[in-house]
């Protein structure tokens, strides 16, 4: 970025010493004459009063550019935005279970969070002077250009990550659950496959060839006995002019896998449209504003804890992150060396993050937490179980 600076008057020195000069020699040349102050000379002819309000007026004039800079310096946005620590907050009091007992333990899981502002030059000044704030240029924040689309992108895979934690923990008790929606979304459909221009983004698949598709994962094997070519009718749920949701049967050309000769595929991307979990015991899980789906081992290990009896963390604060994925593996996340700071900042001596974090930015973090916070990595629930209580969980009854 080029910094901003008042443009230099070109020549003043010289001018100054040229003027000194020339005085020096007309006075080794010709006699002195009386020096005359024009300009003082002038104004003792105003009144005081004229003095007085030329005074006000550039005094006023200077008030107002000084206002102006200011506000400049504050509100101008830039096109550049700064990741910058966020806060870490309680996860288990964003918890509530239903169907099963549950348990109010000592000690703190923590959720982390980075903060995302766009650039004033106030903001930026701040950004080169705090080595845990991250300075992102337009395309590197939204590769997309599409702000919007990726803040609505991130608060889905917050509510997917909260269904995953809920699912994995439930099974980590030995608790029955599994994934429900109420059919498959399509996110894209490829340009180049045959059911381009008959599957639409939108729709929402709910059968093929008669067969009852709820989740992505259920359109697959309905394809298994059919080859590329083919034609299958598929039953889609299509939002209309008035909002509504009309049910249409479309017969949809299917197209090749590139990866894989000879699997036939509808050549989309979906998501499951209002997914849930189906279980006995029901956890609802409030994020908030918080989008993304880096607190998803946190969400994993407080419904564990509020799920038994006896604290997990052993009466201890914990700061986690980390993705939590269906095996129960933990992925690694953005904004890592923020929420280091985050966590640091709050006092926090512990914080649990996945170990499939690069190596460079694991010597930053260490580097960062210095010995103010022990910092654990984990590749698994399993892991982050063990690190928090060695001995285990205690399970209820």
């Amino acid at each position: 970025m080029t910094e901003n600076t008042l443009p230099t008057e070109q020549g003043s020195s010289t001018d100054s010493s040229s003027a000194e000069s020339e005085a020096d020699f007309g006075s080794a040349s010709s006699p002195v004459s009386p020096e005359v102050d024009v300009e003082n000379e002038a104004s003792s002819h105003l009144p005081k009063s004229s003095q007085s309000k030329k005074r006000l007026v550039v005094l006023g004039l200077l008030g107002i550019l000084s206002a102006a800079l200011v506000a400049a310096i504050f509100l101008i946005r830039l096109p550049f935005y700064l990741v910058q620590p966020g806060s870490v907050r309680p996860a288990e009091q964003r918890i509530d279970i239903s169907g099963a007992e549950s348990f109010e333990n000592k000690g703190d899981i923590l959720f982390t969070t980075v903060f995302v502002d766009q650039a004033t030059p106030a903001l930026m000044l701040r950004g080169w002077l705090d080595d845990a704030v991250e300075i992102r240029t337009r395309e590197e924040m939204y590769p997309d250009g599409d702000r919007k689309a990726s803040q609505e992108q991130n608060q889905v895979r917050m509510d997917l990550s909260k269904l995953t934690a809920t699912r994995v923990a439930l099974q980590y008790l030995g608790i029955e659950a599994t994934y429900d929606a109420d059919g498959t979304r399509v996110l894209s459909v490829q340009s180049e496959a045959p059911s381009a221009g008959v599957l639409l983004p939108g729709d929402v698949i709910v059968a093929v060839d008669g067969a009852e598709i709820a989740l992505p994962s259920d359109i697959a094997p309905e394809l298994a006995d059919r080859v590329p070519g083919d034609q299958v009718q598929v039953v889609v749920r299509r939002p209309s002019p008035d909002g509504q949701q009309v049910r249409q049967e479309l017969d949809v050309t299917l197209g090749a896998a590139g990866d894989e000769v000879g699997r036939p595929i509808l050549g989309i991307e979906a998501e499951p449209d209002a997914p849930s979990i189906d279980s006995d015991v029901n956890v609802t899980v409030d994020s908030g504003t918080v989008s993304g789906p880096s607190a998803g081992l946190a969400w994993t290990l407080a419904i564990l804890d509020r799920l038994t009896p006896g604290s997990l963390t052993r009466g201890r604060t914990v700061a986690v992150t980390g993705e939590i994925l269906d095996d129960g593996t933990v992925g690694p996340i953005g904004g890592i060396l923020q929420k280091v700071a985050a966590v640091k900042r709050a006092g926090v001596k512990m914080f649990i993050y996945p170990a499939a974090t690069p190596p460079e930015e694991q010597k930053e973090m260490r580097a960062l937490a210095g010995k103010q916070v022990e910092l654990r990595p984990v590749e698994n629930l399993d892991q982050a179980v063990q690190a928090l209580s060695p001995k285990g969980i205690q399970l209820p009854g």
